[in-house]
């Protein structure tokens, strides 16, 4: 009997380190660098080191800076993966100067270890918005002397953008632009996150979540995948070697079970709250902050009934415009989330949008 036990127990440790090991397998597989002229580094006020990737032209820079941000389970390569369509290098191209932000946890941000670290393994969405979003407009605009900034956010990054400016209405951003993030969760089709609510009562008791690894281990795959299981990209839209990449390379291998529950309760909300259930998007139809929506057709994470409420009746302050890319509007294929950024012809069809609105928004005006 003993044996038997035995005999089960090594054999699943082994089954369960050739899982974990493949996954790092396929992040060092195609892992590729990233083309930023330089990285700096700074402080949150609770302590935290963040890193930002500056992407600067060549000749003097037009209008304000520009800061990414990605998403949940995001870092720099969202904006700059090899082989795939790049809005940082586009926009830089454009003579912009860029700041792809990285928050806590990704990239070269701080990260905690598995094991031992001196980095805190749980936060959640409220430390993103509390701590690294207005820190990473103070560097911006200290290291550039600009009066204003530009945010642009994918997924969670834009609702981020939304939420800060529902609390402040911080005249030092001349405008935000929400790609992908979804701000009405009723709207959400549930199925696509049935996995997630179901796994809640695990999160509870693990620090990080397994979501990352599944990912990771699907990567060879991943690009067959219908969008109800992979939900990141409408397959016709996406080369499958940066299908492949991005879900390789895209996110940390270690993401908070906090940063999970949080997106639970949003759903189970049916918009994003607070621990408390008070809306973070209370106060932003009084915003005069421009906001910039963008969707995907076929974005199952973020469809676009969900991302366009902020442009609807009711936010009587600041200019609002809602984008949705697809067919029905002329794009040559539906998009999904990350195609967003780096689909196939993202760069004719999406990466342009932003740009005007950008220069559209690059005089202070008074928006007391």
């Amino acid at each position: 009997m003993l044996e038997t036990l035995l005999n089960v127990f090594f054999t699943s440790f082994l089954i369960l380190a050739g899982l974990v090991a493949s996954c790092y397998f396929w992040t060092w597989f195609h892992q590729a660098p990233t083309r930023q002229d330089e990285t700096g580094f700074f402080r949150t006020s609770d302590g935290r080191r963040l890193a930002v990737h500056r992407y600067q032209p060549s000749e003097k820079a037009a209008g304000f800076p520009v800061i990414l941000c990605h998403g949940l389970g995001g870092n720099l390569h969202c904006f700059d993966l090899q082989g795939a369509p790049s809005p940082a290098q586009f926009l830089k191209k454009a003579g912009r100067d860029v700041w792809a932000l990285e928050l806590r946890g990704s990239g070269s941000s701080d990260r905690p270890g598995v094991w031992i670290s001196n980095v805190p393994h749980s936060w959640g969405f409220d430390d993103h918005l509390e701590y690294d979003v207005p820190a990473a407009i103070d560097y911006v605009l200290e290291r550039t002397g600009a009066p204003a900034v530009h945010w642009v956010g994918h997924s969670m990054g834009g609702m981020l953008a939304e939420a800060y400016l529902s609390r402040r209405n911080d005249h030092r951003i001349a405008s935000a632009t929400a790609i992908g993030s979804p701000a009405d969760f009723s709207k959400i089709l549930r199925p696509v996150f049935d996995g997630l609510m179901g796994l809640r009562w695990v999160l509870r008791l693990l620090p990080f979540a397994p979501m990352t690894y599944m990912a990771k281990l699907v990567v060879p795959i991943v690009h067959r995948l219908p969008p109800a299981v992979q939900g990141l990209f409408h397959p016709p839209n996406i080369d499958p070697v940066v299908a492949k990449r991005i879900v390789a390379v895209g996110s940390p291998m270690l993401i908070p079970s906090e940063l999970w529950l949080d997106l639970a309760w949003f759903l189970e909300k049916g918009y994003p709250a607070d621990k408390n259930g008070e809306p973070y998007l209370k106060n932003l139809p009084h915003s005069t902050v421009p906001l910039l929506l963008i969707s995907g057709s076929k974005d199952v994470m973020a469809p676009p009934a969900s991302v366009c409420g902020a442009s609807q009746p009711g936010y009587d302050q600041g200019e609002r415009q809602c984008v949705t890319c697809g067919r029905d509007a002329g794009c040559k294929e539906d998009y999904g989330h990350i195609d967003l950024l780096i689909g196939k012809d993202a760069e004719t069809e999406v990466y342009p949008v932003i740009l005007d609105w950008l220069r559209k928004h690059d005089a202070v005006q008074d928006r007391e």
